[in-house]
Parts: C-alpha cells; structure tokens; sequence
C-alpha cells in the first residue's frame, strides 16, 4: 500500500512537484493539503536516495522554505520510514501555518523495503500495526520531539501503510491530551461486515496457491515466506496480483478482515478518549483500499447508523475530503501525485463526528 518507486522520474520535484504552487497560502486548505503530501513525498525520496546514492529528495521539502532535521528509521531493515521537516518561515506566516511536519512514507514495491513493508501492510489488516517497532519508533520519535519544542504546530501526515502510522500516533497523542492536525492520505479501510468477510476469505483460500507461486517466483518474498503469509488467509486478502517491474506490480493490496479486529483494536484504546482526534482523512472513489472511509463517514457519523464498515483505526470524528477528478486506475487513484495536482477537485470538505 504505498508506492512502485522503479520509476526516479517520480522523485523528481521539477518533473512531478508542484510547481505552480509559487506562493504558498496557509489559510487554503488546498495548500495545505500539496505541501502536506509533498513531504510524504519527500519521505519516499529520502529513502530512494539512500539506497540509489542519488539527491532527490531536497527539494520536495526546500522549495516551500522546510528543512530536514530529523529523519525516523525502522529497526529492522534500517530504511527511513519517516522525516521532520521545520518550516524555517514560519514567523512570518498565518497561525495556520506548521512549525513542524512528520511525515511517513508508505508501501516502497522494491527490494530492500518490500518484505518489511509488506509485513506491515499486513498488520494494518489484522489490526497489530500499534505493536509493531515501527510503530514504537514513531511514538518515540514524536513524543522526544514534543517534549523538546512543545506540541504547537506540528502536523502529521502520512500516504498509505504511512496515513495508518500517522493515524495511530495521532489517535495515541489525544489520549494523553495533545491533538495533532493530521492529514491522511489514501489511508487504508478494513471491510469487517461478517458475511462478506467470509466470501472474501474464502476466496483468498482458492487463490492463496498462485499468490505463494507468483511471488516465490518473482522473489518477493523466500518461497517459505509467502508461504507462512499466504496461510494467514483469515486476516489478509491480496485481490490482485499484476506483473511489476514487467513482471510483477501489486495492483490492489486491500487488507479485508474478520470481525475480530474491532474487538482487538477496542482492546488496545480500552477506556482511552478519542473522539477530539479528528484527522483530515483524503479519499479517492477509485481507490479500494481507502474508499471504504465515504461510507464509513457518512453512515457511521454522520447518520449515526450501524455500519456495516468498520475500519482500521481509532477515527470517532473526522473530516472528509474527497478527490472527484477521475483517475486513470487504481494506481493513479492510490497515488500521492494526485493531492498536489493543480486543478484537483476536492468535491466534498465535510466534518464528521460520533457526538
């Protein structure tokens, strides 16, 4: 959930970025929402560069005057998962402006970050991703840097497997008090509706033989890897599998789970309020591994009817914001590119809660 990175073109602010976007207004939600993803964005790069030996990344973040001060990286395959930007004009600007942006990257569909990626991407499906190290490295790394400059100003953002970070810390920080202005970008939604679950995990059992053999084959995965995930069958679904490099590229990686996770996740936030945490959650209706958020919103909060969704996170209250511009596949419509294109179409800006 996340990113193909075999393309450098994409981590090249003068062929992708924003480049219009001359003048920053902090007061436009728009703006907000480019710059916000630009330095998720920027997160990608900075991992790219490091494995390429290439020097990307800055101006993802230079260009809208931030500097890099701190970057946040896993525990087990050292790669850079997240990035704190200062905004060095900051002064000088609307009290809508940051201070500082967190960002975290998602999904990276290339070796050296796909096995431990996709692991994650897992758990965000069977509700485990709060356990994770990655996870604890986030919290460690937002909570050390709150306690040095104060909570003021910080945004969170994150694409993805990222947007899922990001929500976990948001929705972890407003238990202890702190609320994060917090954008979420494609961020993934767990159906958990009984019935269809159980269509959906036995279809996964049939296919469950070609994902091992596919993946073994292309080298995702060890062979004895994607077997021992691939028998987690009541927990993961993989809808599609398409050839990436010319061979192989997930084309759908939707994490479509039992009835199980809601009783986890209640577990996990036992007797911890947060319904004043209330993200910024970017949808595409032609992405299925977040378009799920629209009914979710809208049945669940808004009228206050017992969903048949349930998904992945701790979101009471929310904002909504939905991405009208037709997009060319699902690739395009998981994308990060779209939250900056000029001429983007926010259809919908509409505020939910569970009060």
């Amino acid at each position: 959930m996340g990113r193909n990175t075999s393309v450098i073109e994409e981590d090249d602010f003068v062929a992708s970025g924003p480049t219009h976007l001359e003048t920053i207004d902090w007061d436009r939600p728009d703006h907000q929402c480019s710059i916000a993803a630009c330095l998720v964005q920027a997160t990608y790069v900075l991992e790219s560069d490091r494995k390429r030996n290439q020097k990307l990344a800055p101006p993802w973040w230079m260009n809208f005057g931030f500097e890099l001060i701190n970057t946040i990286i896993d525990d087990q395959d050292s790669s850079i998962f997240g990035a704190i930007y200062r905004n060095m004009r900051y002064n000088d600007q609307t009290p809508q402006a940051p201070r500082f942006v967190i960002a975290f990257r998602g999904t990276m569909l290339e070796g050296g970050n796909i096995g431990q990626d996709l692991s994650h991407d897992f758990l965000v499906g069977d509700g485990g991703l709060g356990s994770t190290s990655r996870l604890k490295k986030a919290m460690e790394n937002v909570e050390r840097h709150i306690s040095e400059f104060g909570s003021e100003g910080i945004f969170l953002a994150g694409h993805s497997l990222g947007s899922s970070v990001a929500m976990l810390v948001g929705a972890n920080m407003a238990t202890k008090g702190i609320y994060l202005k917090t954008f979420l970008f494609n961020l993934p939604s767990c159906l958990t509706e009984e019935k269809t679950s159980r269509r959906l995990i036995a279809r996964f059992l049939q296919i469950t033989p070609l994902i091992v053999g596919l993946a073994g084959a292309v080298g995702i995965f060890p062979l004895a890897t994607v077997a021992s995930l691939g028998m987690a069958a009541s927990v993961i679904m993989i809808d599609t599998l398409v050839v990436a490099s010319g061979i192989a590229t997930l084309t759908s990686l939707a994490a479509l789970i039992g009835a199980s996770v809601l009783s986890m996740q209640k577990r996990m936030m036992q007797g911890q309020r947060t319904s004043s945490f209330t993200p910024y959650v970017f949808v595409n209706p032609g992405d299925p591994i977040c378009k799920n958020w629209v009914t979710y919103f809208r049945n669940h909060l808004k009228e206050k009817k017992k969903s048949p969704f349930q998904l992945a996170g701790f979101v009471e209250s929310g904002v909504l914001n939905i991405n009208s511009t037709r997009s060319r596949g699902m690739l395009e419509a998981h994308g990060l590119m779209q939250w900056w294109q000029q001429g983007m179409n926010l259809l919908k800006l509409e505020e939910y809660g569970s009060s």
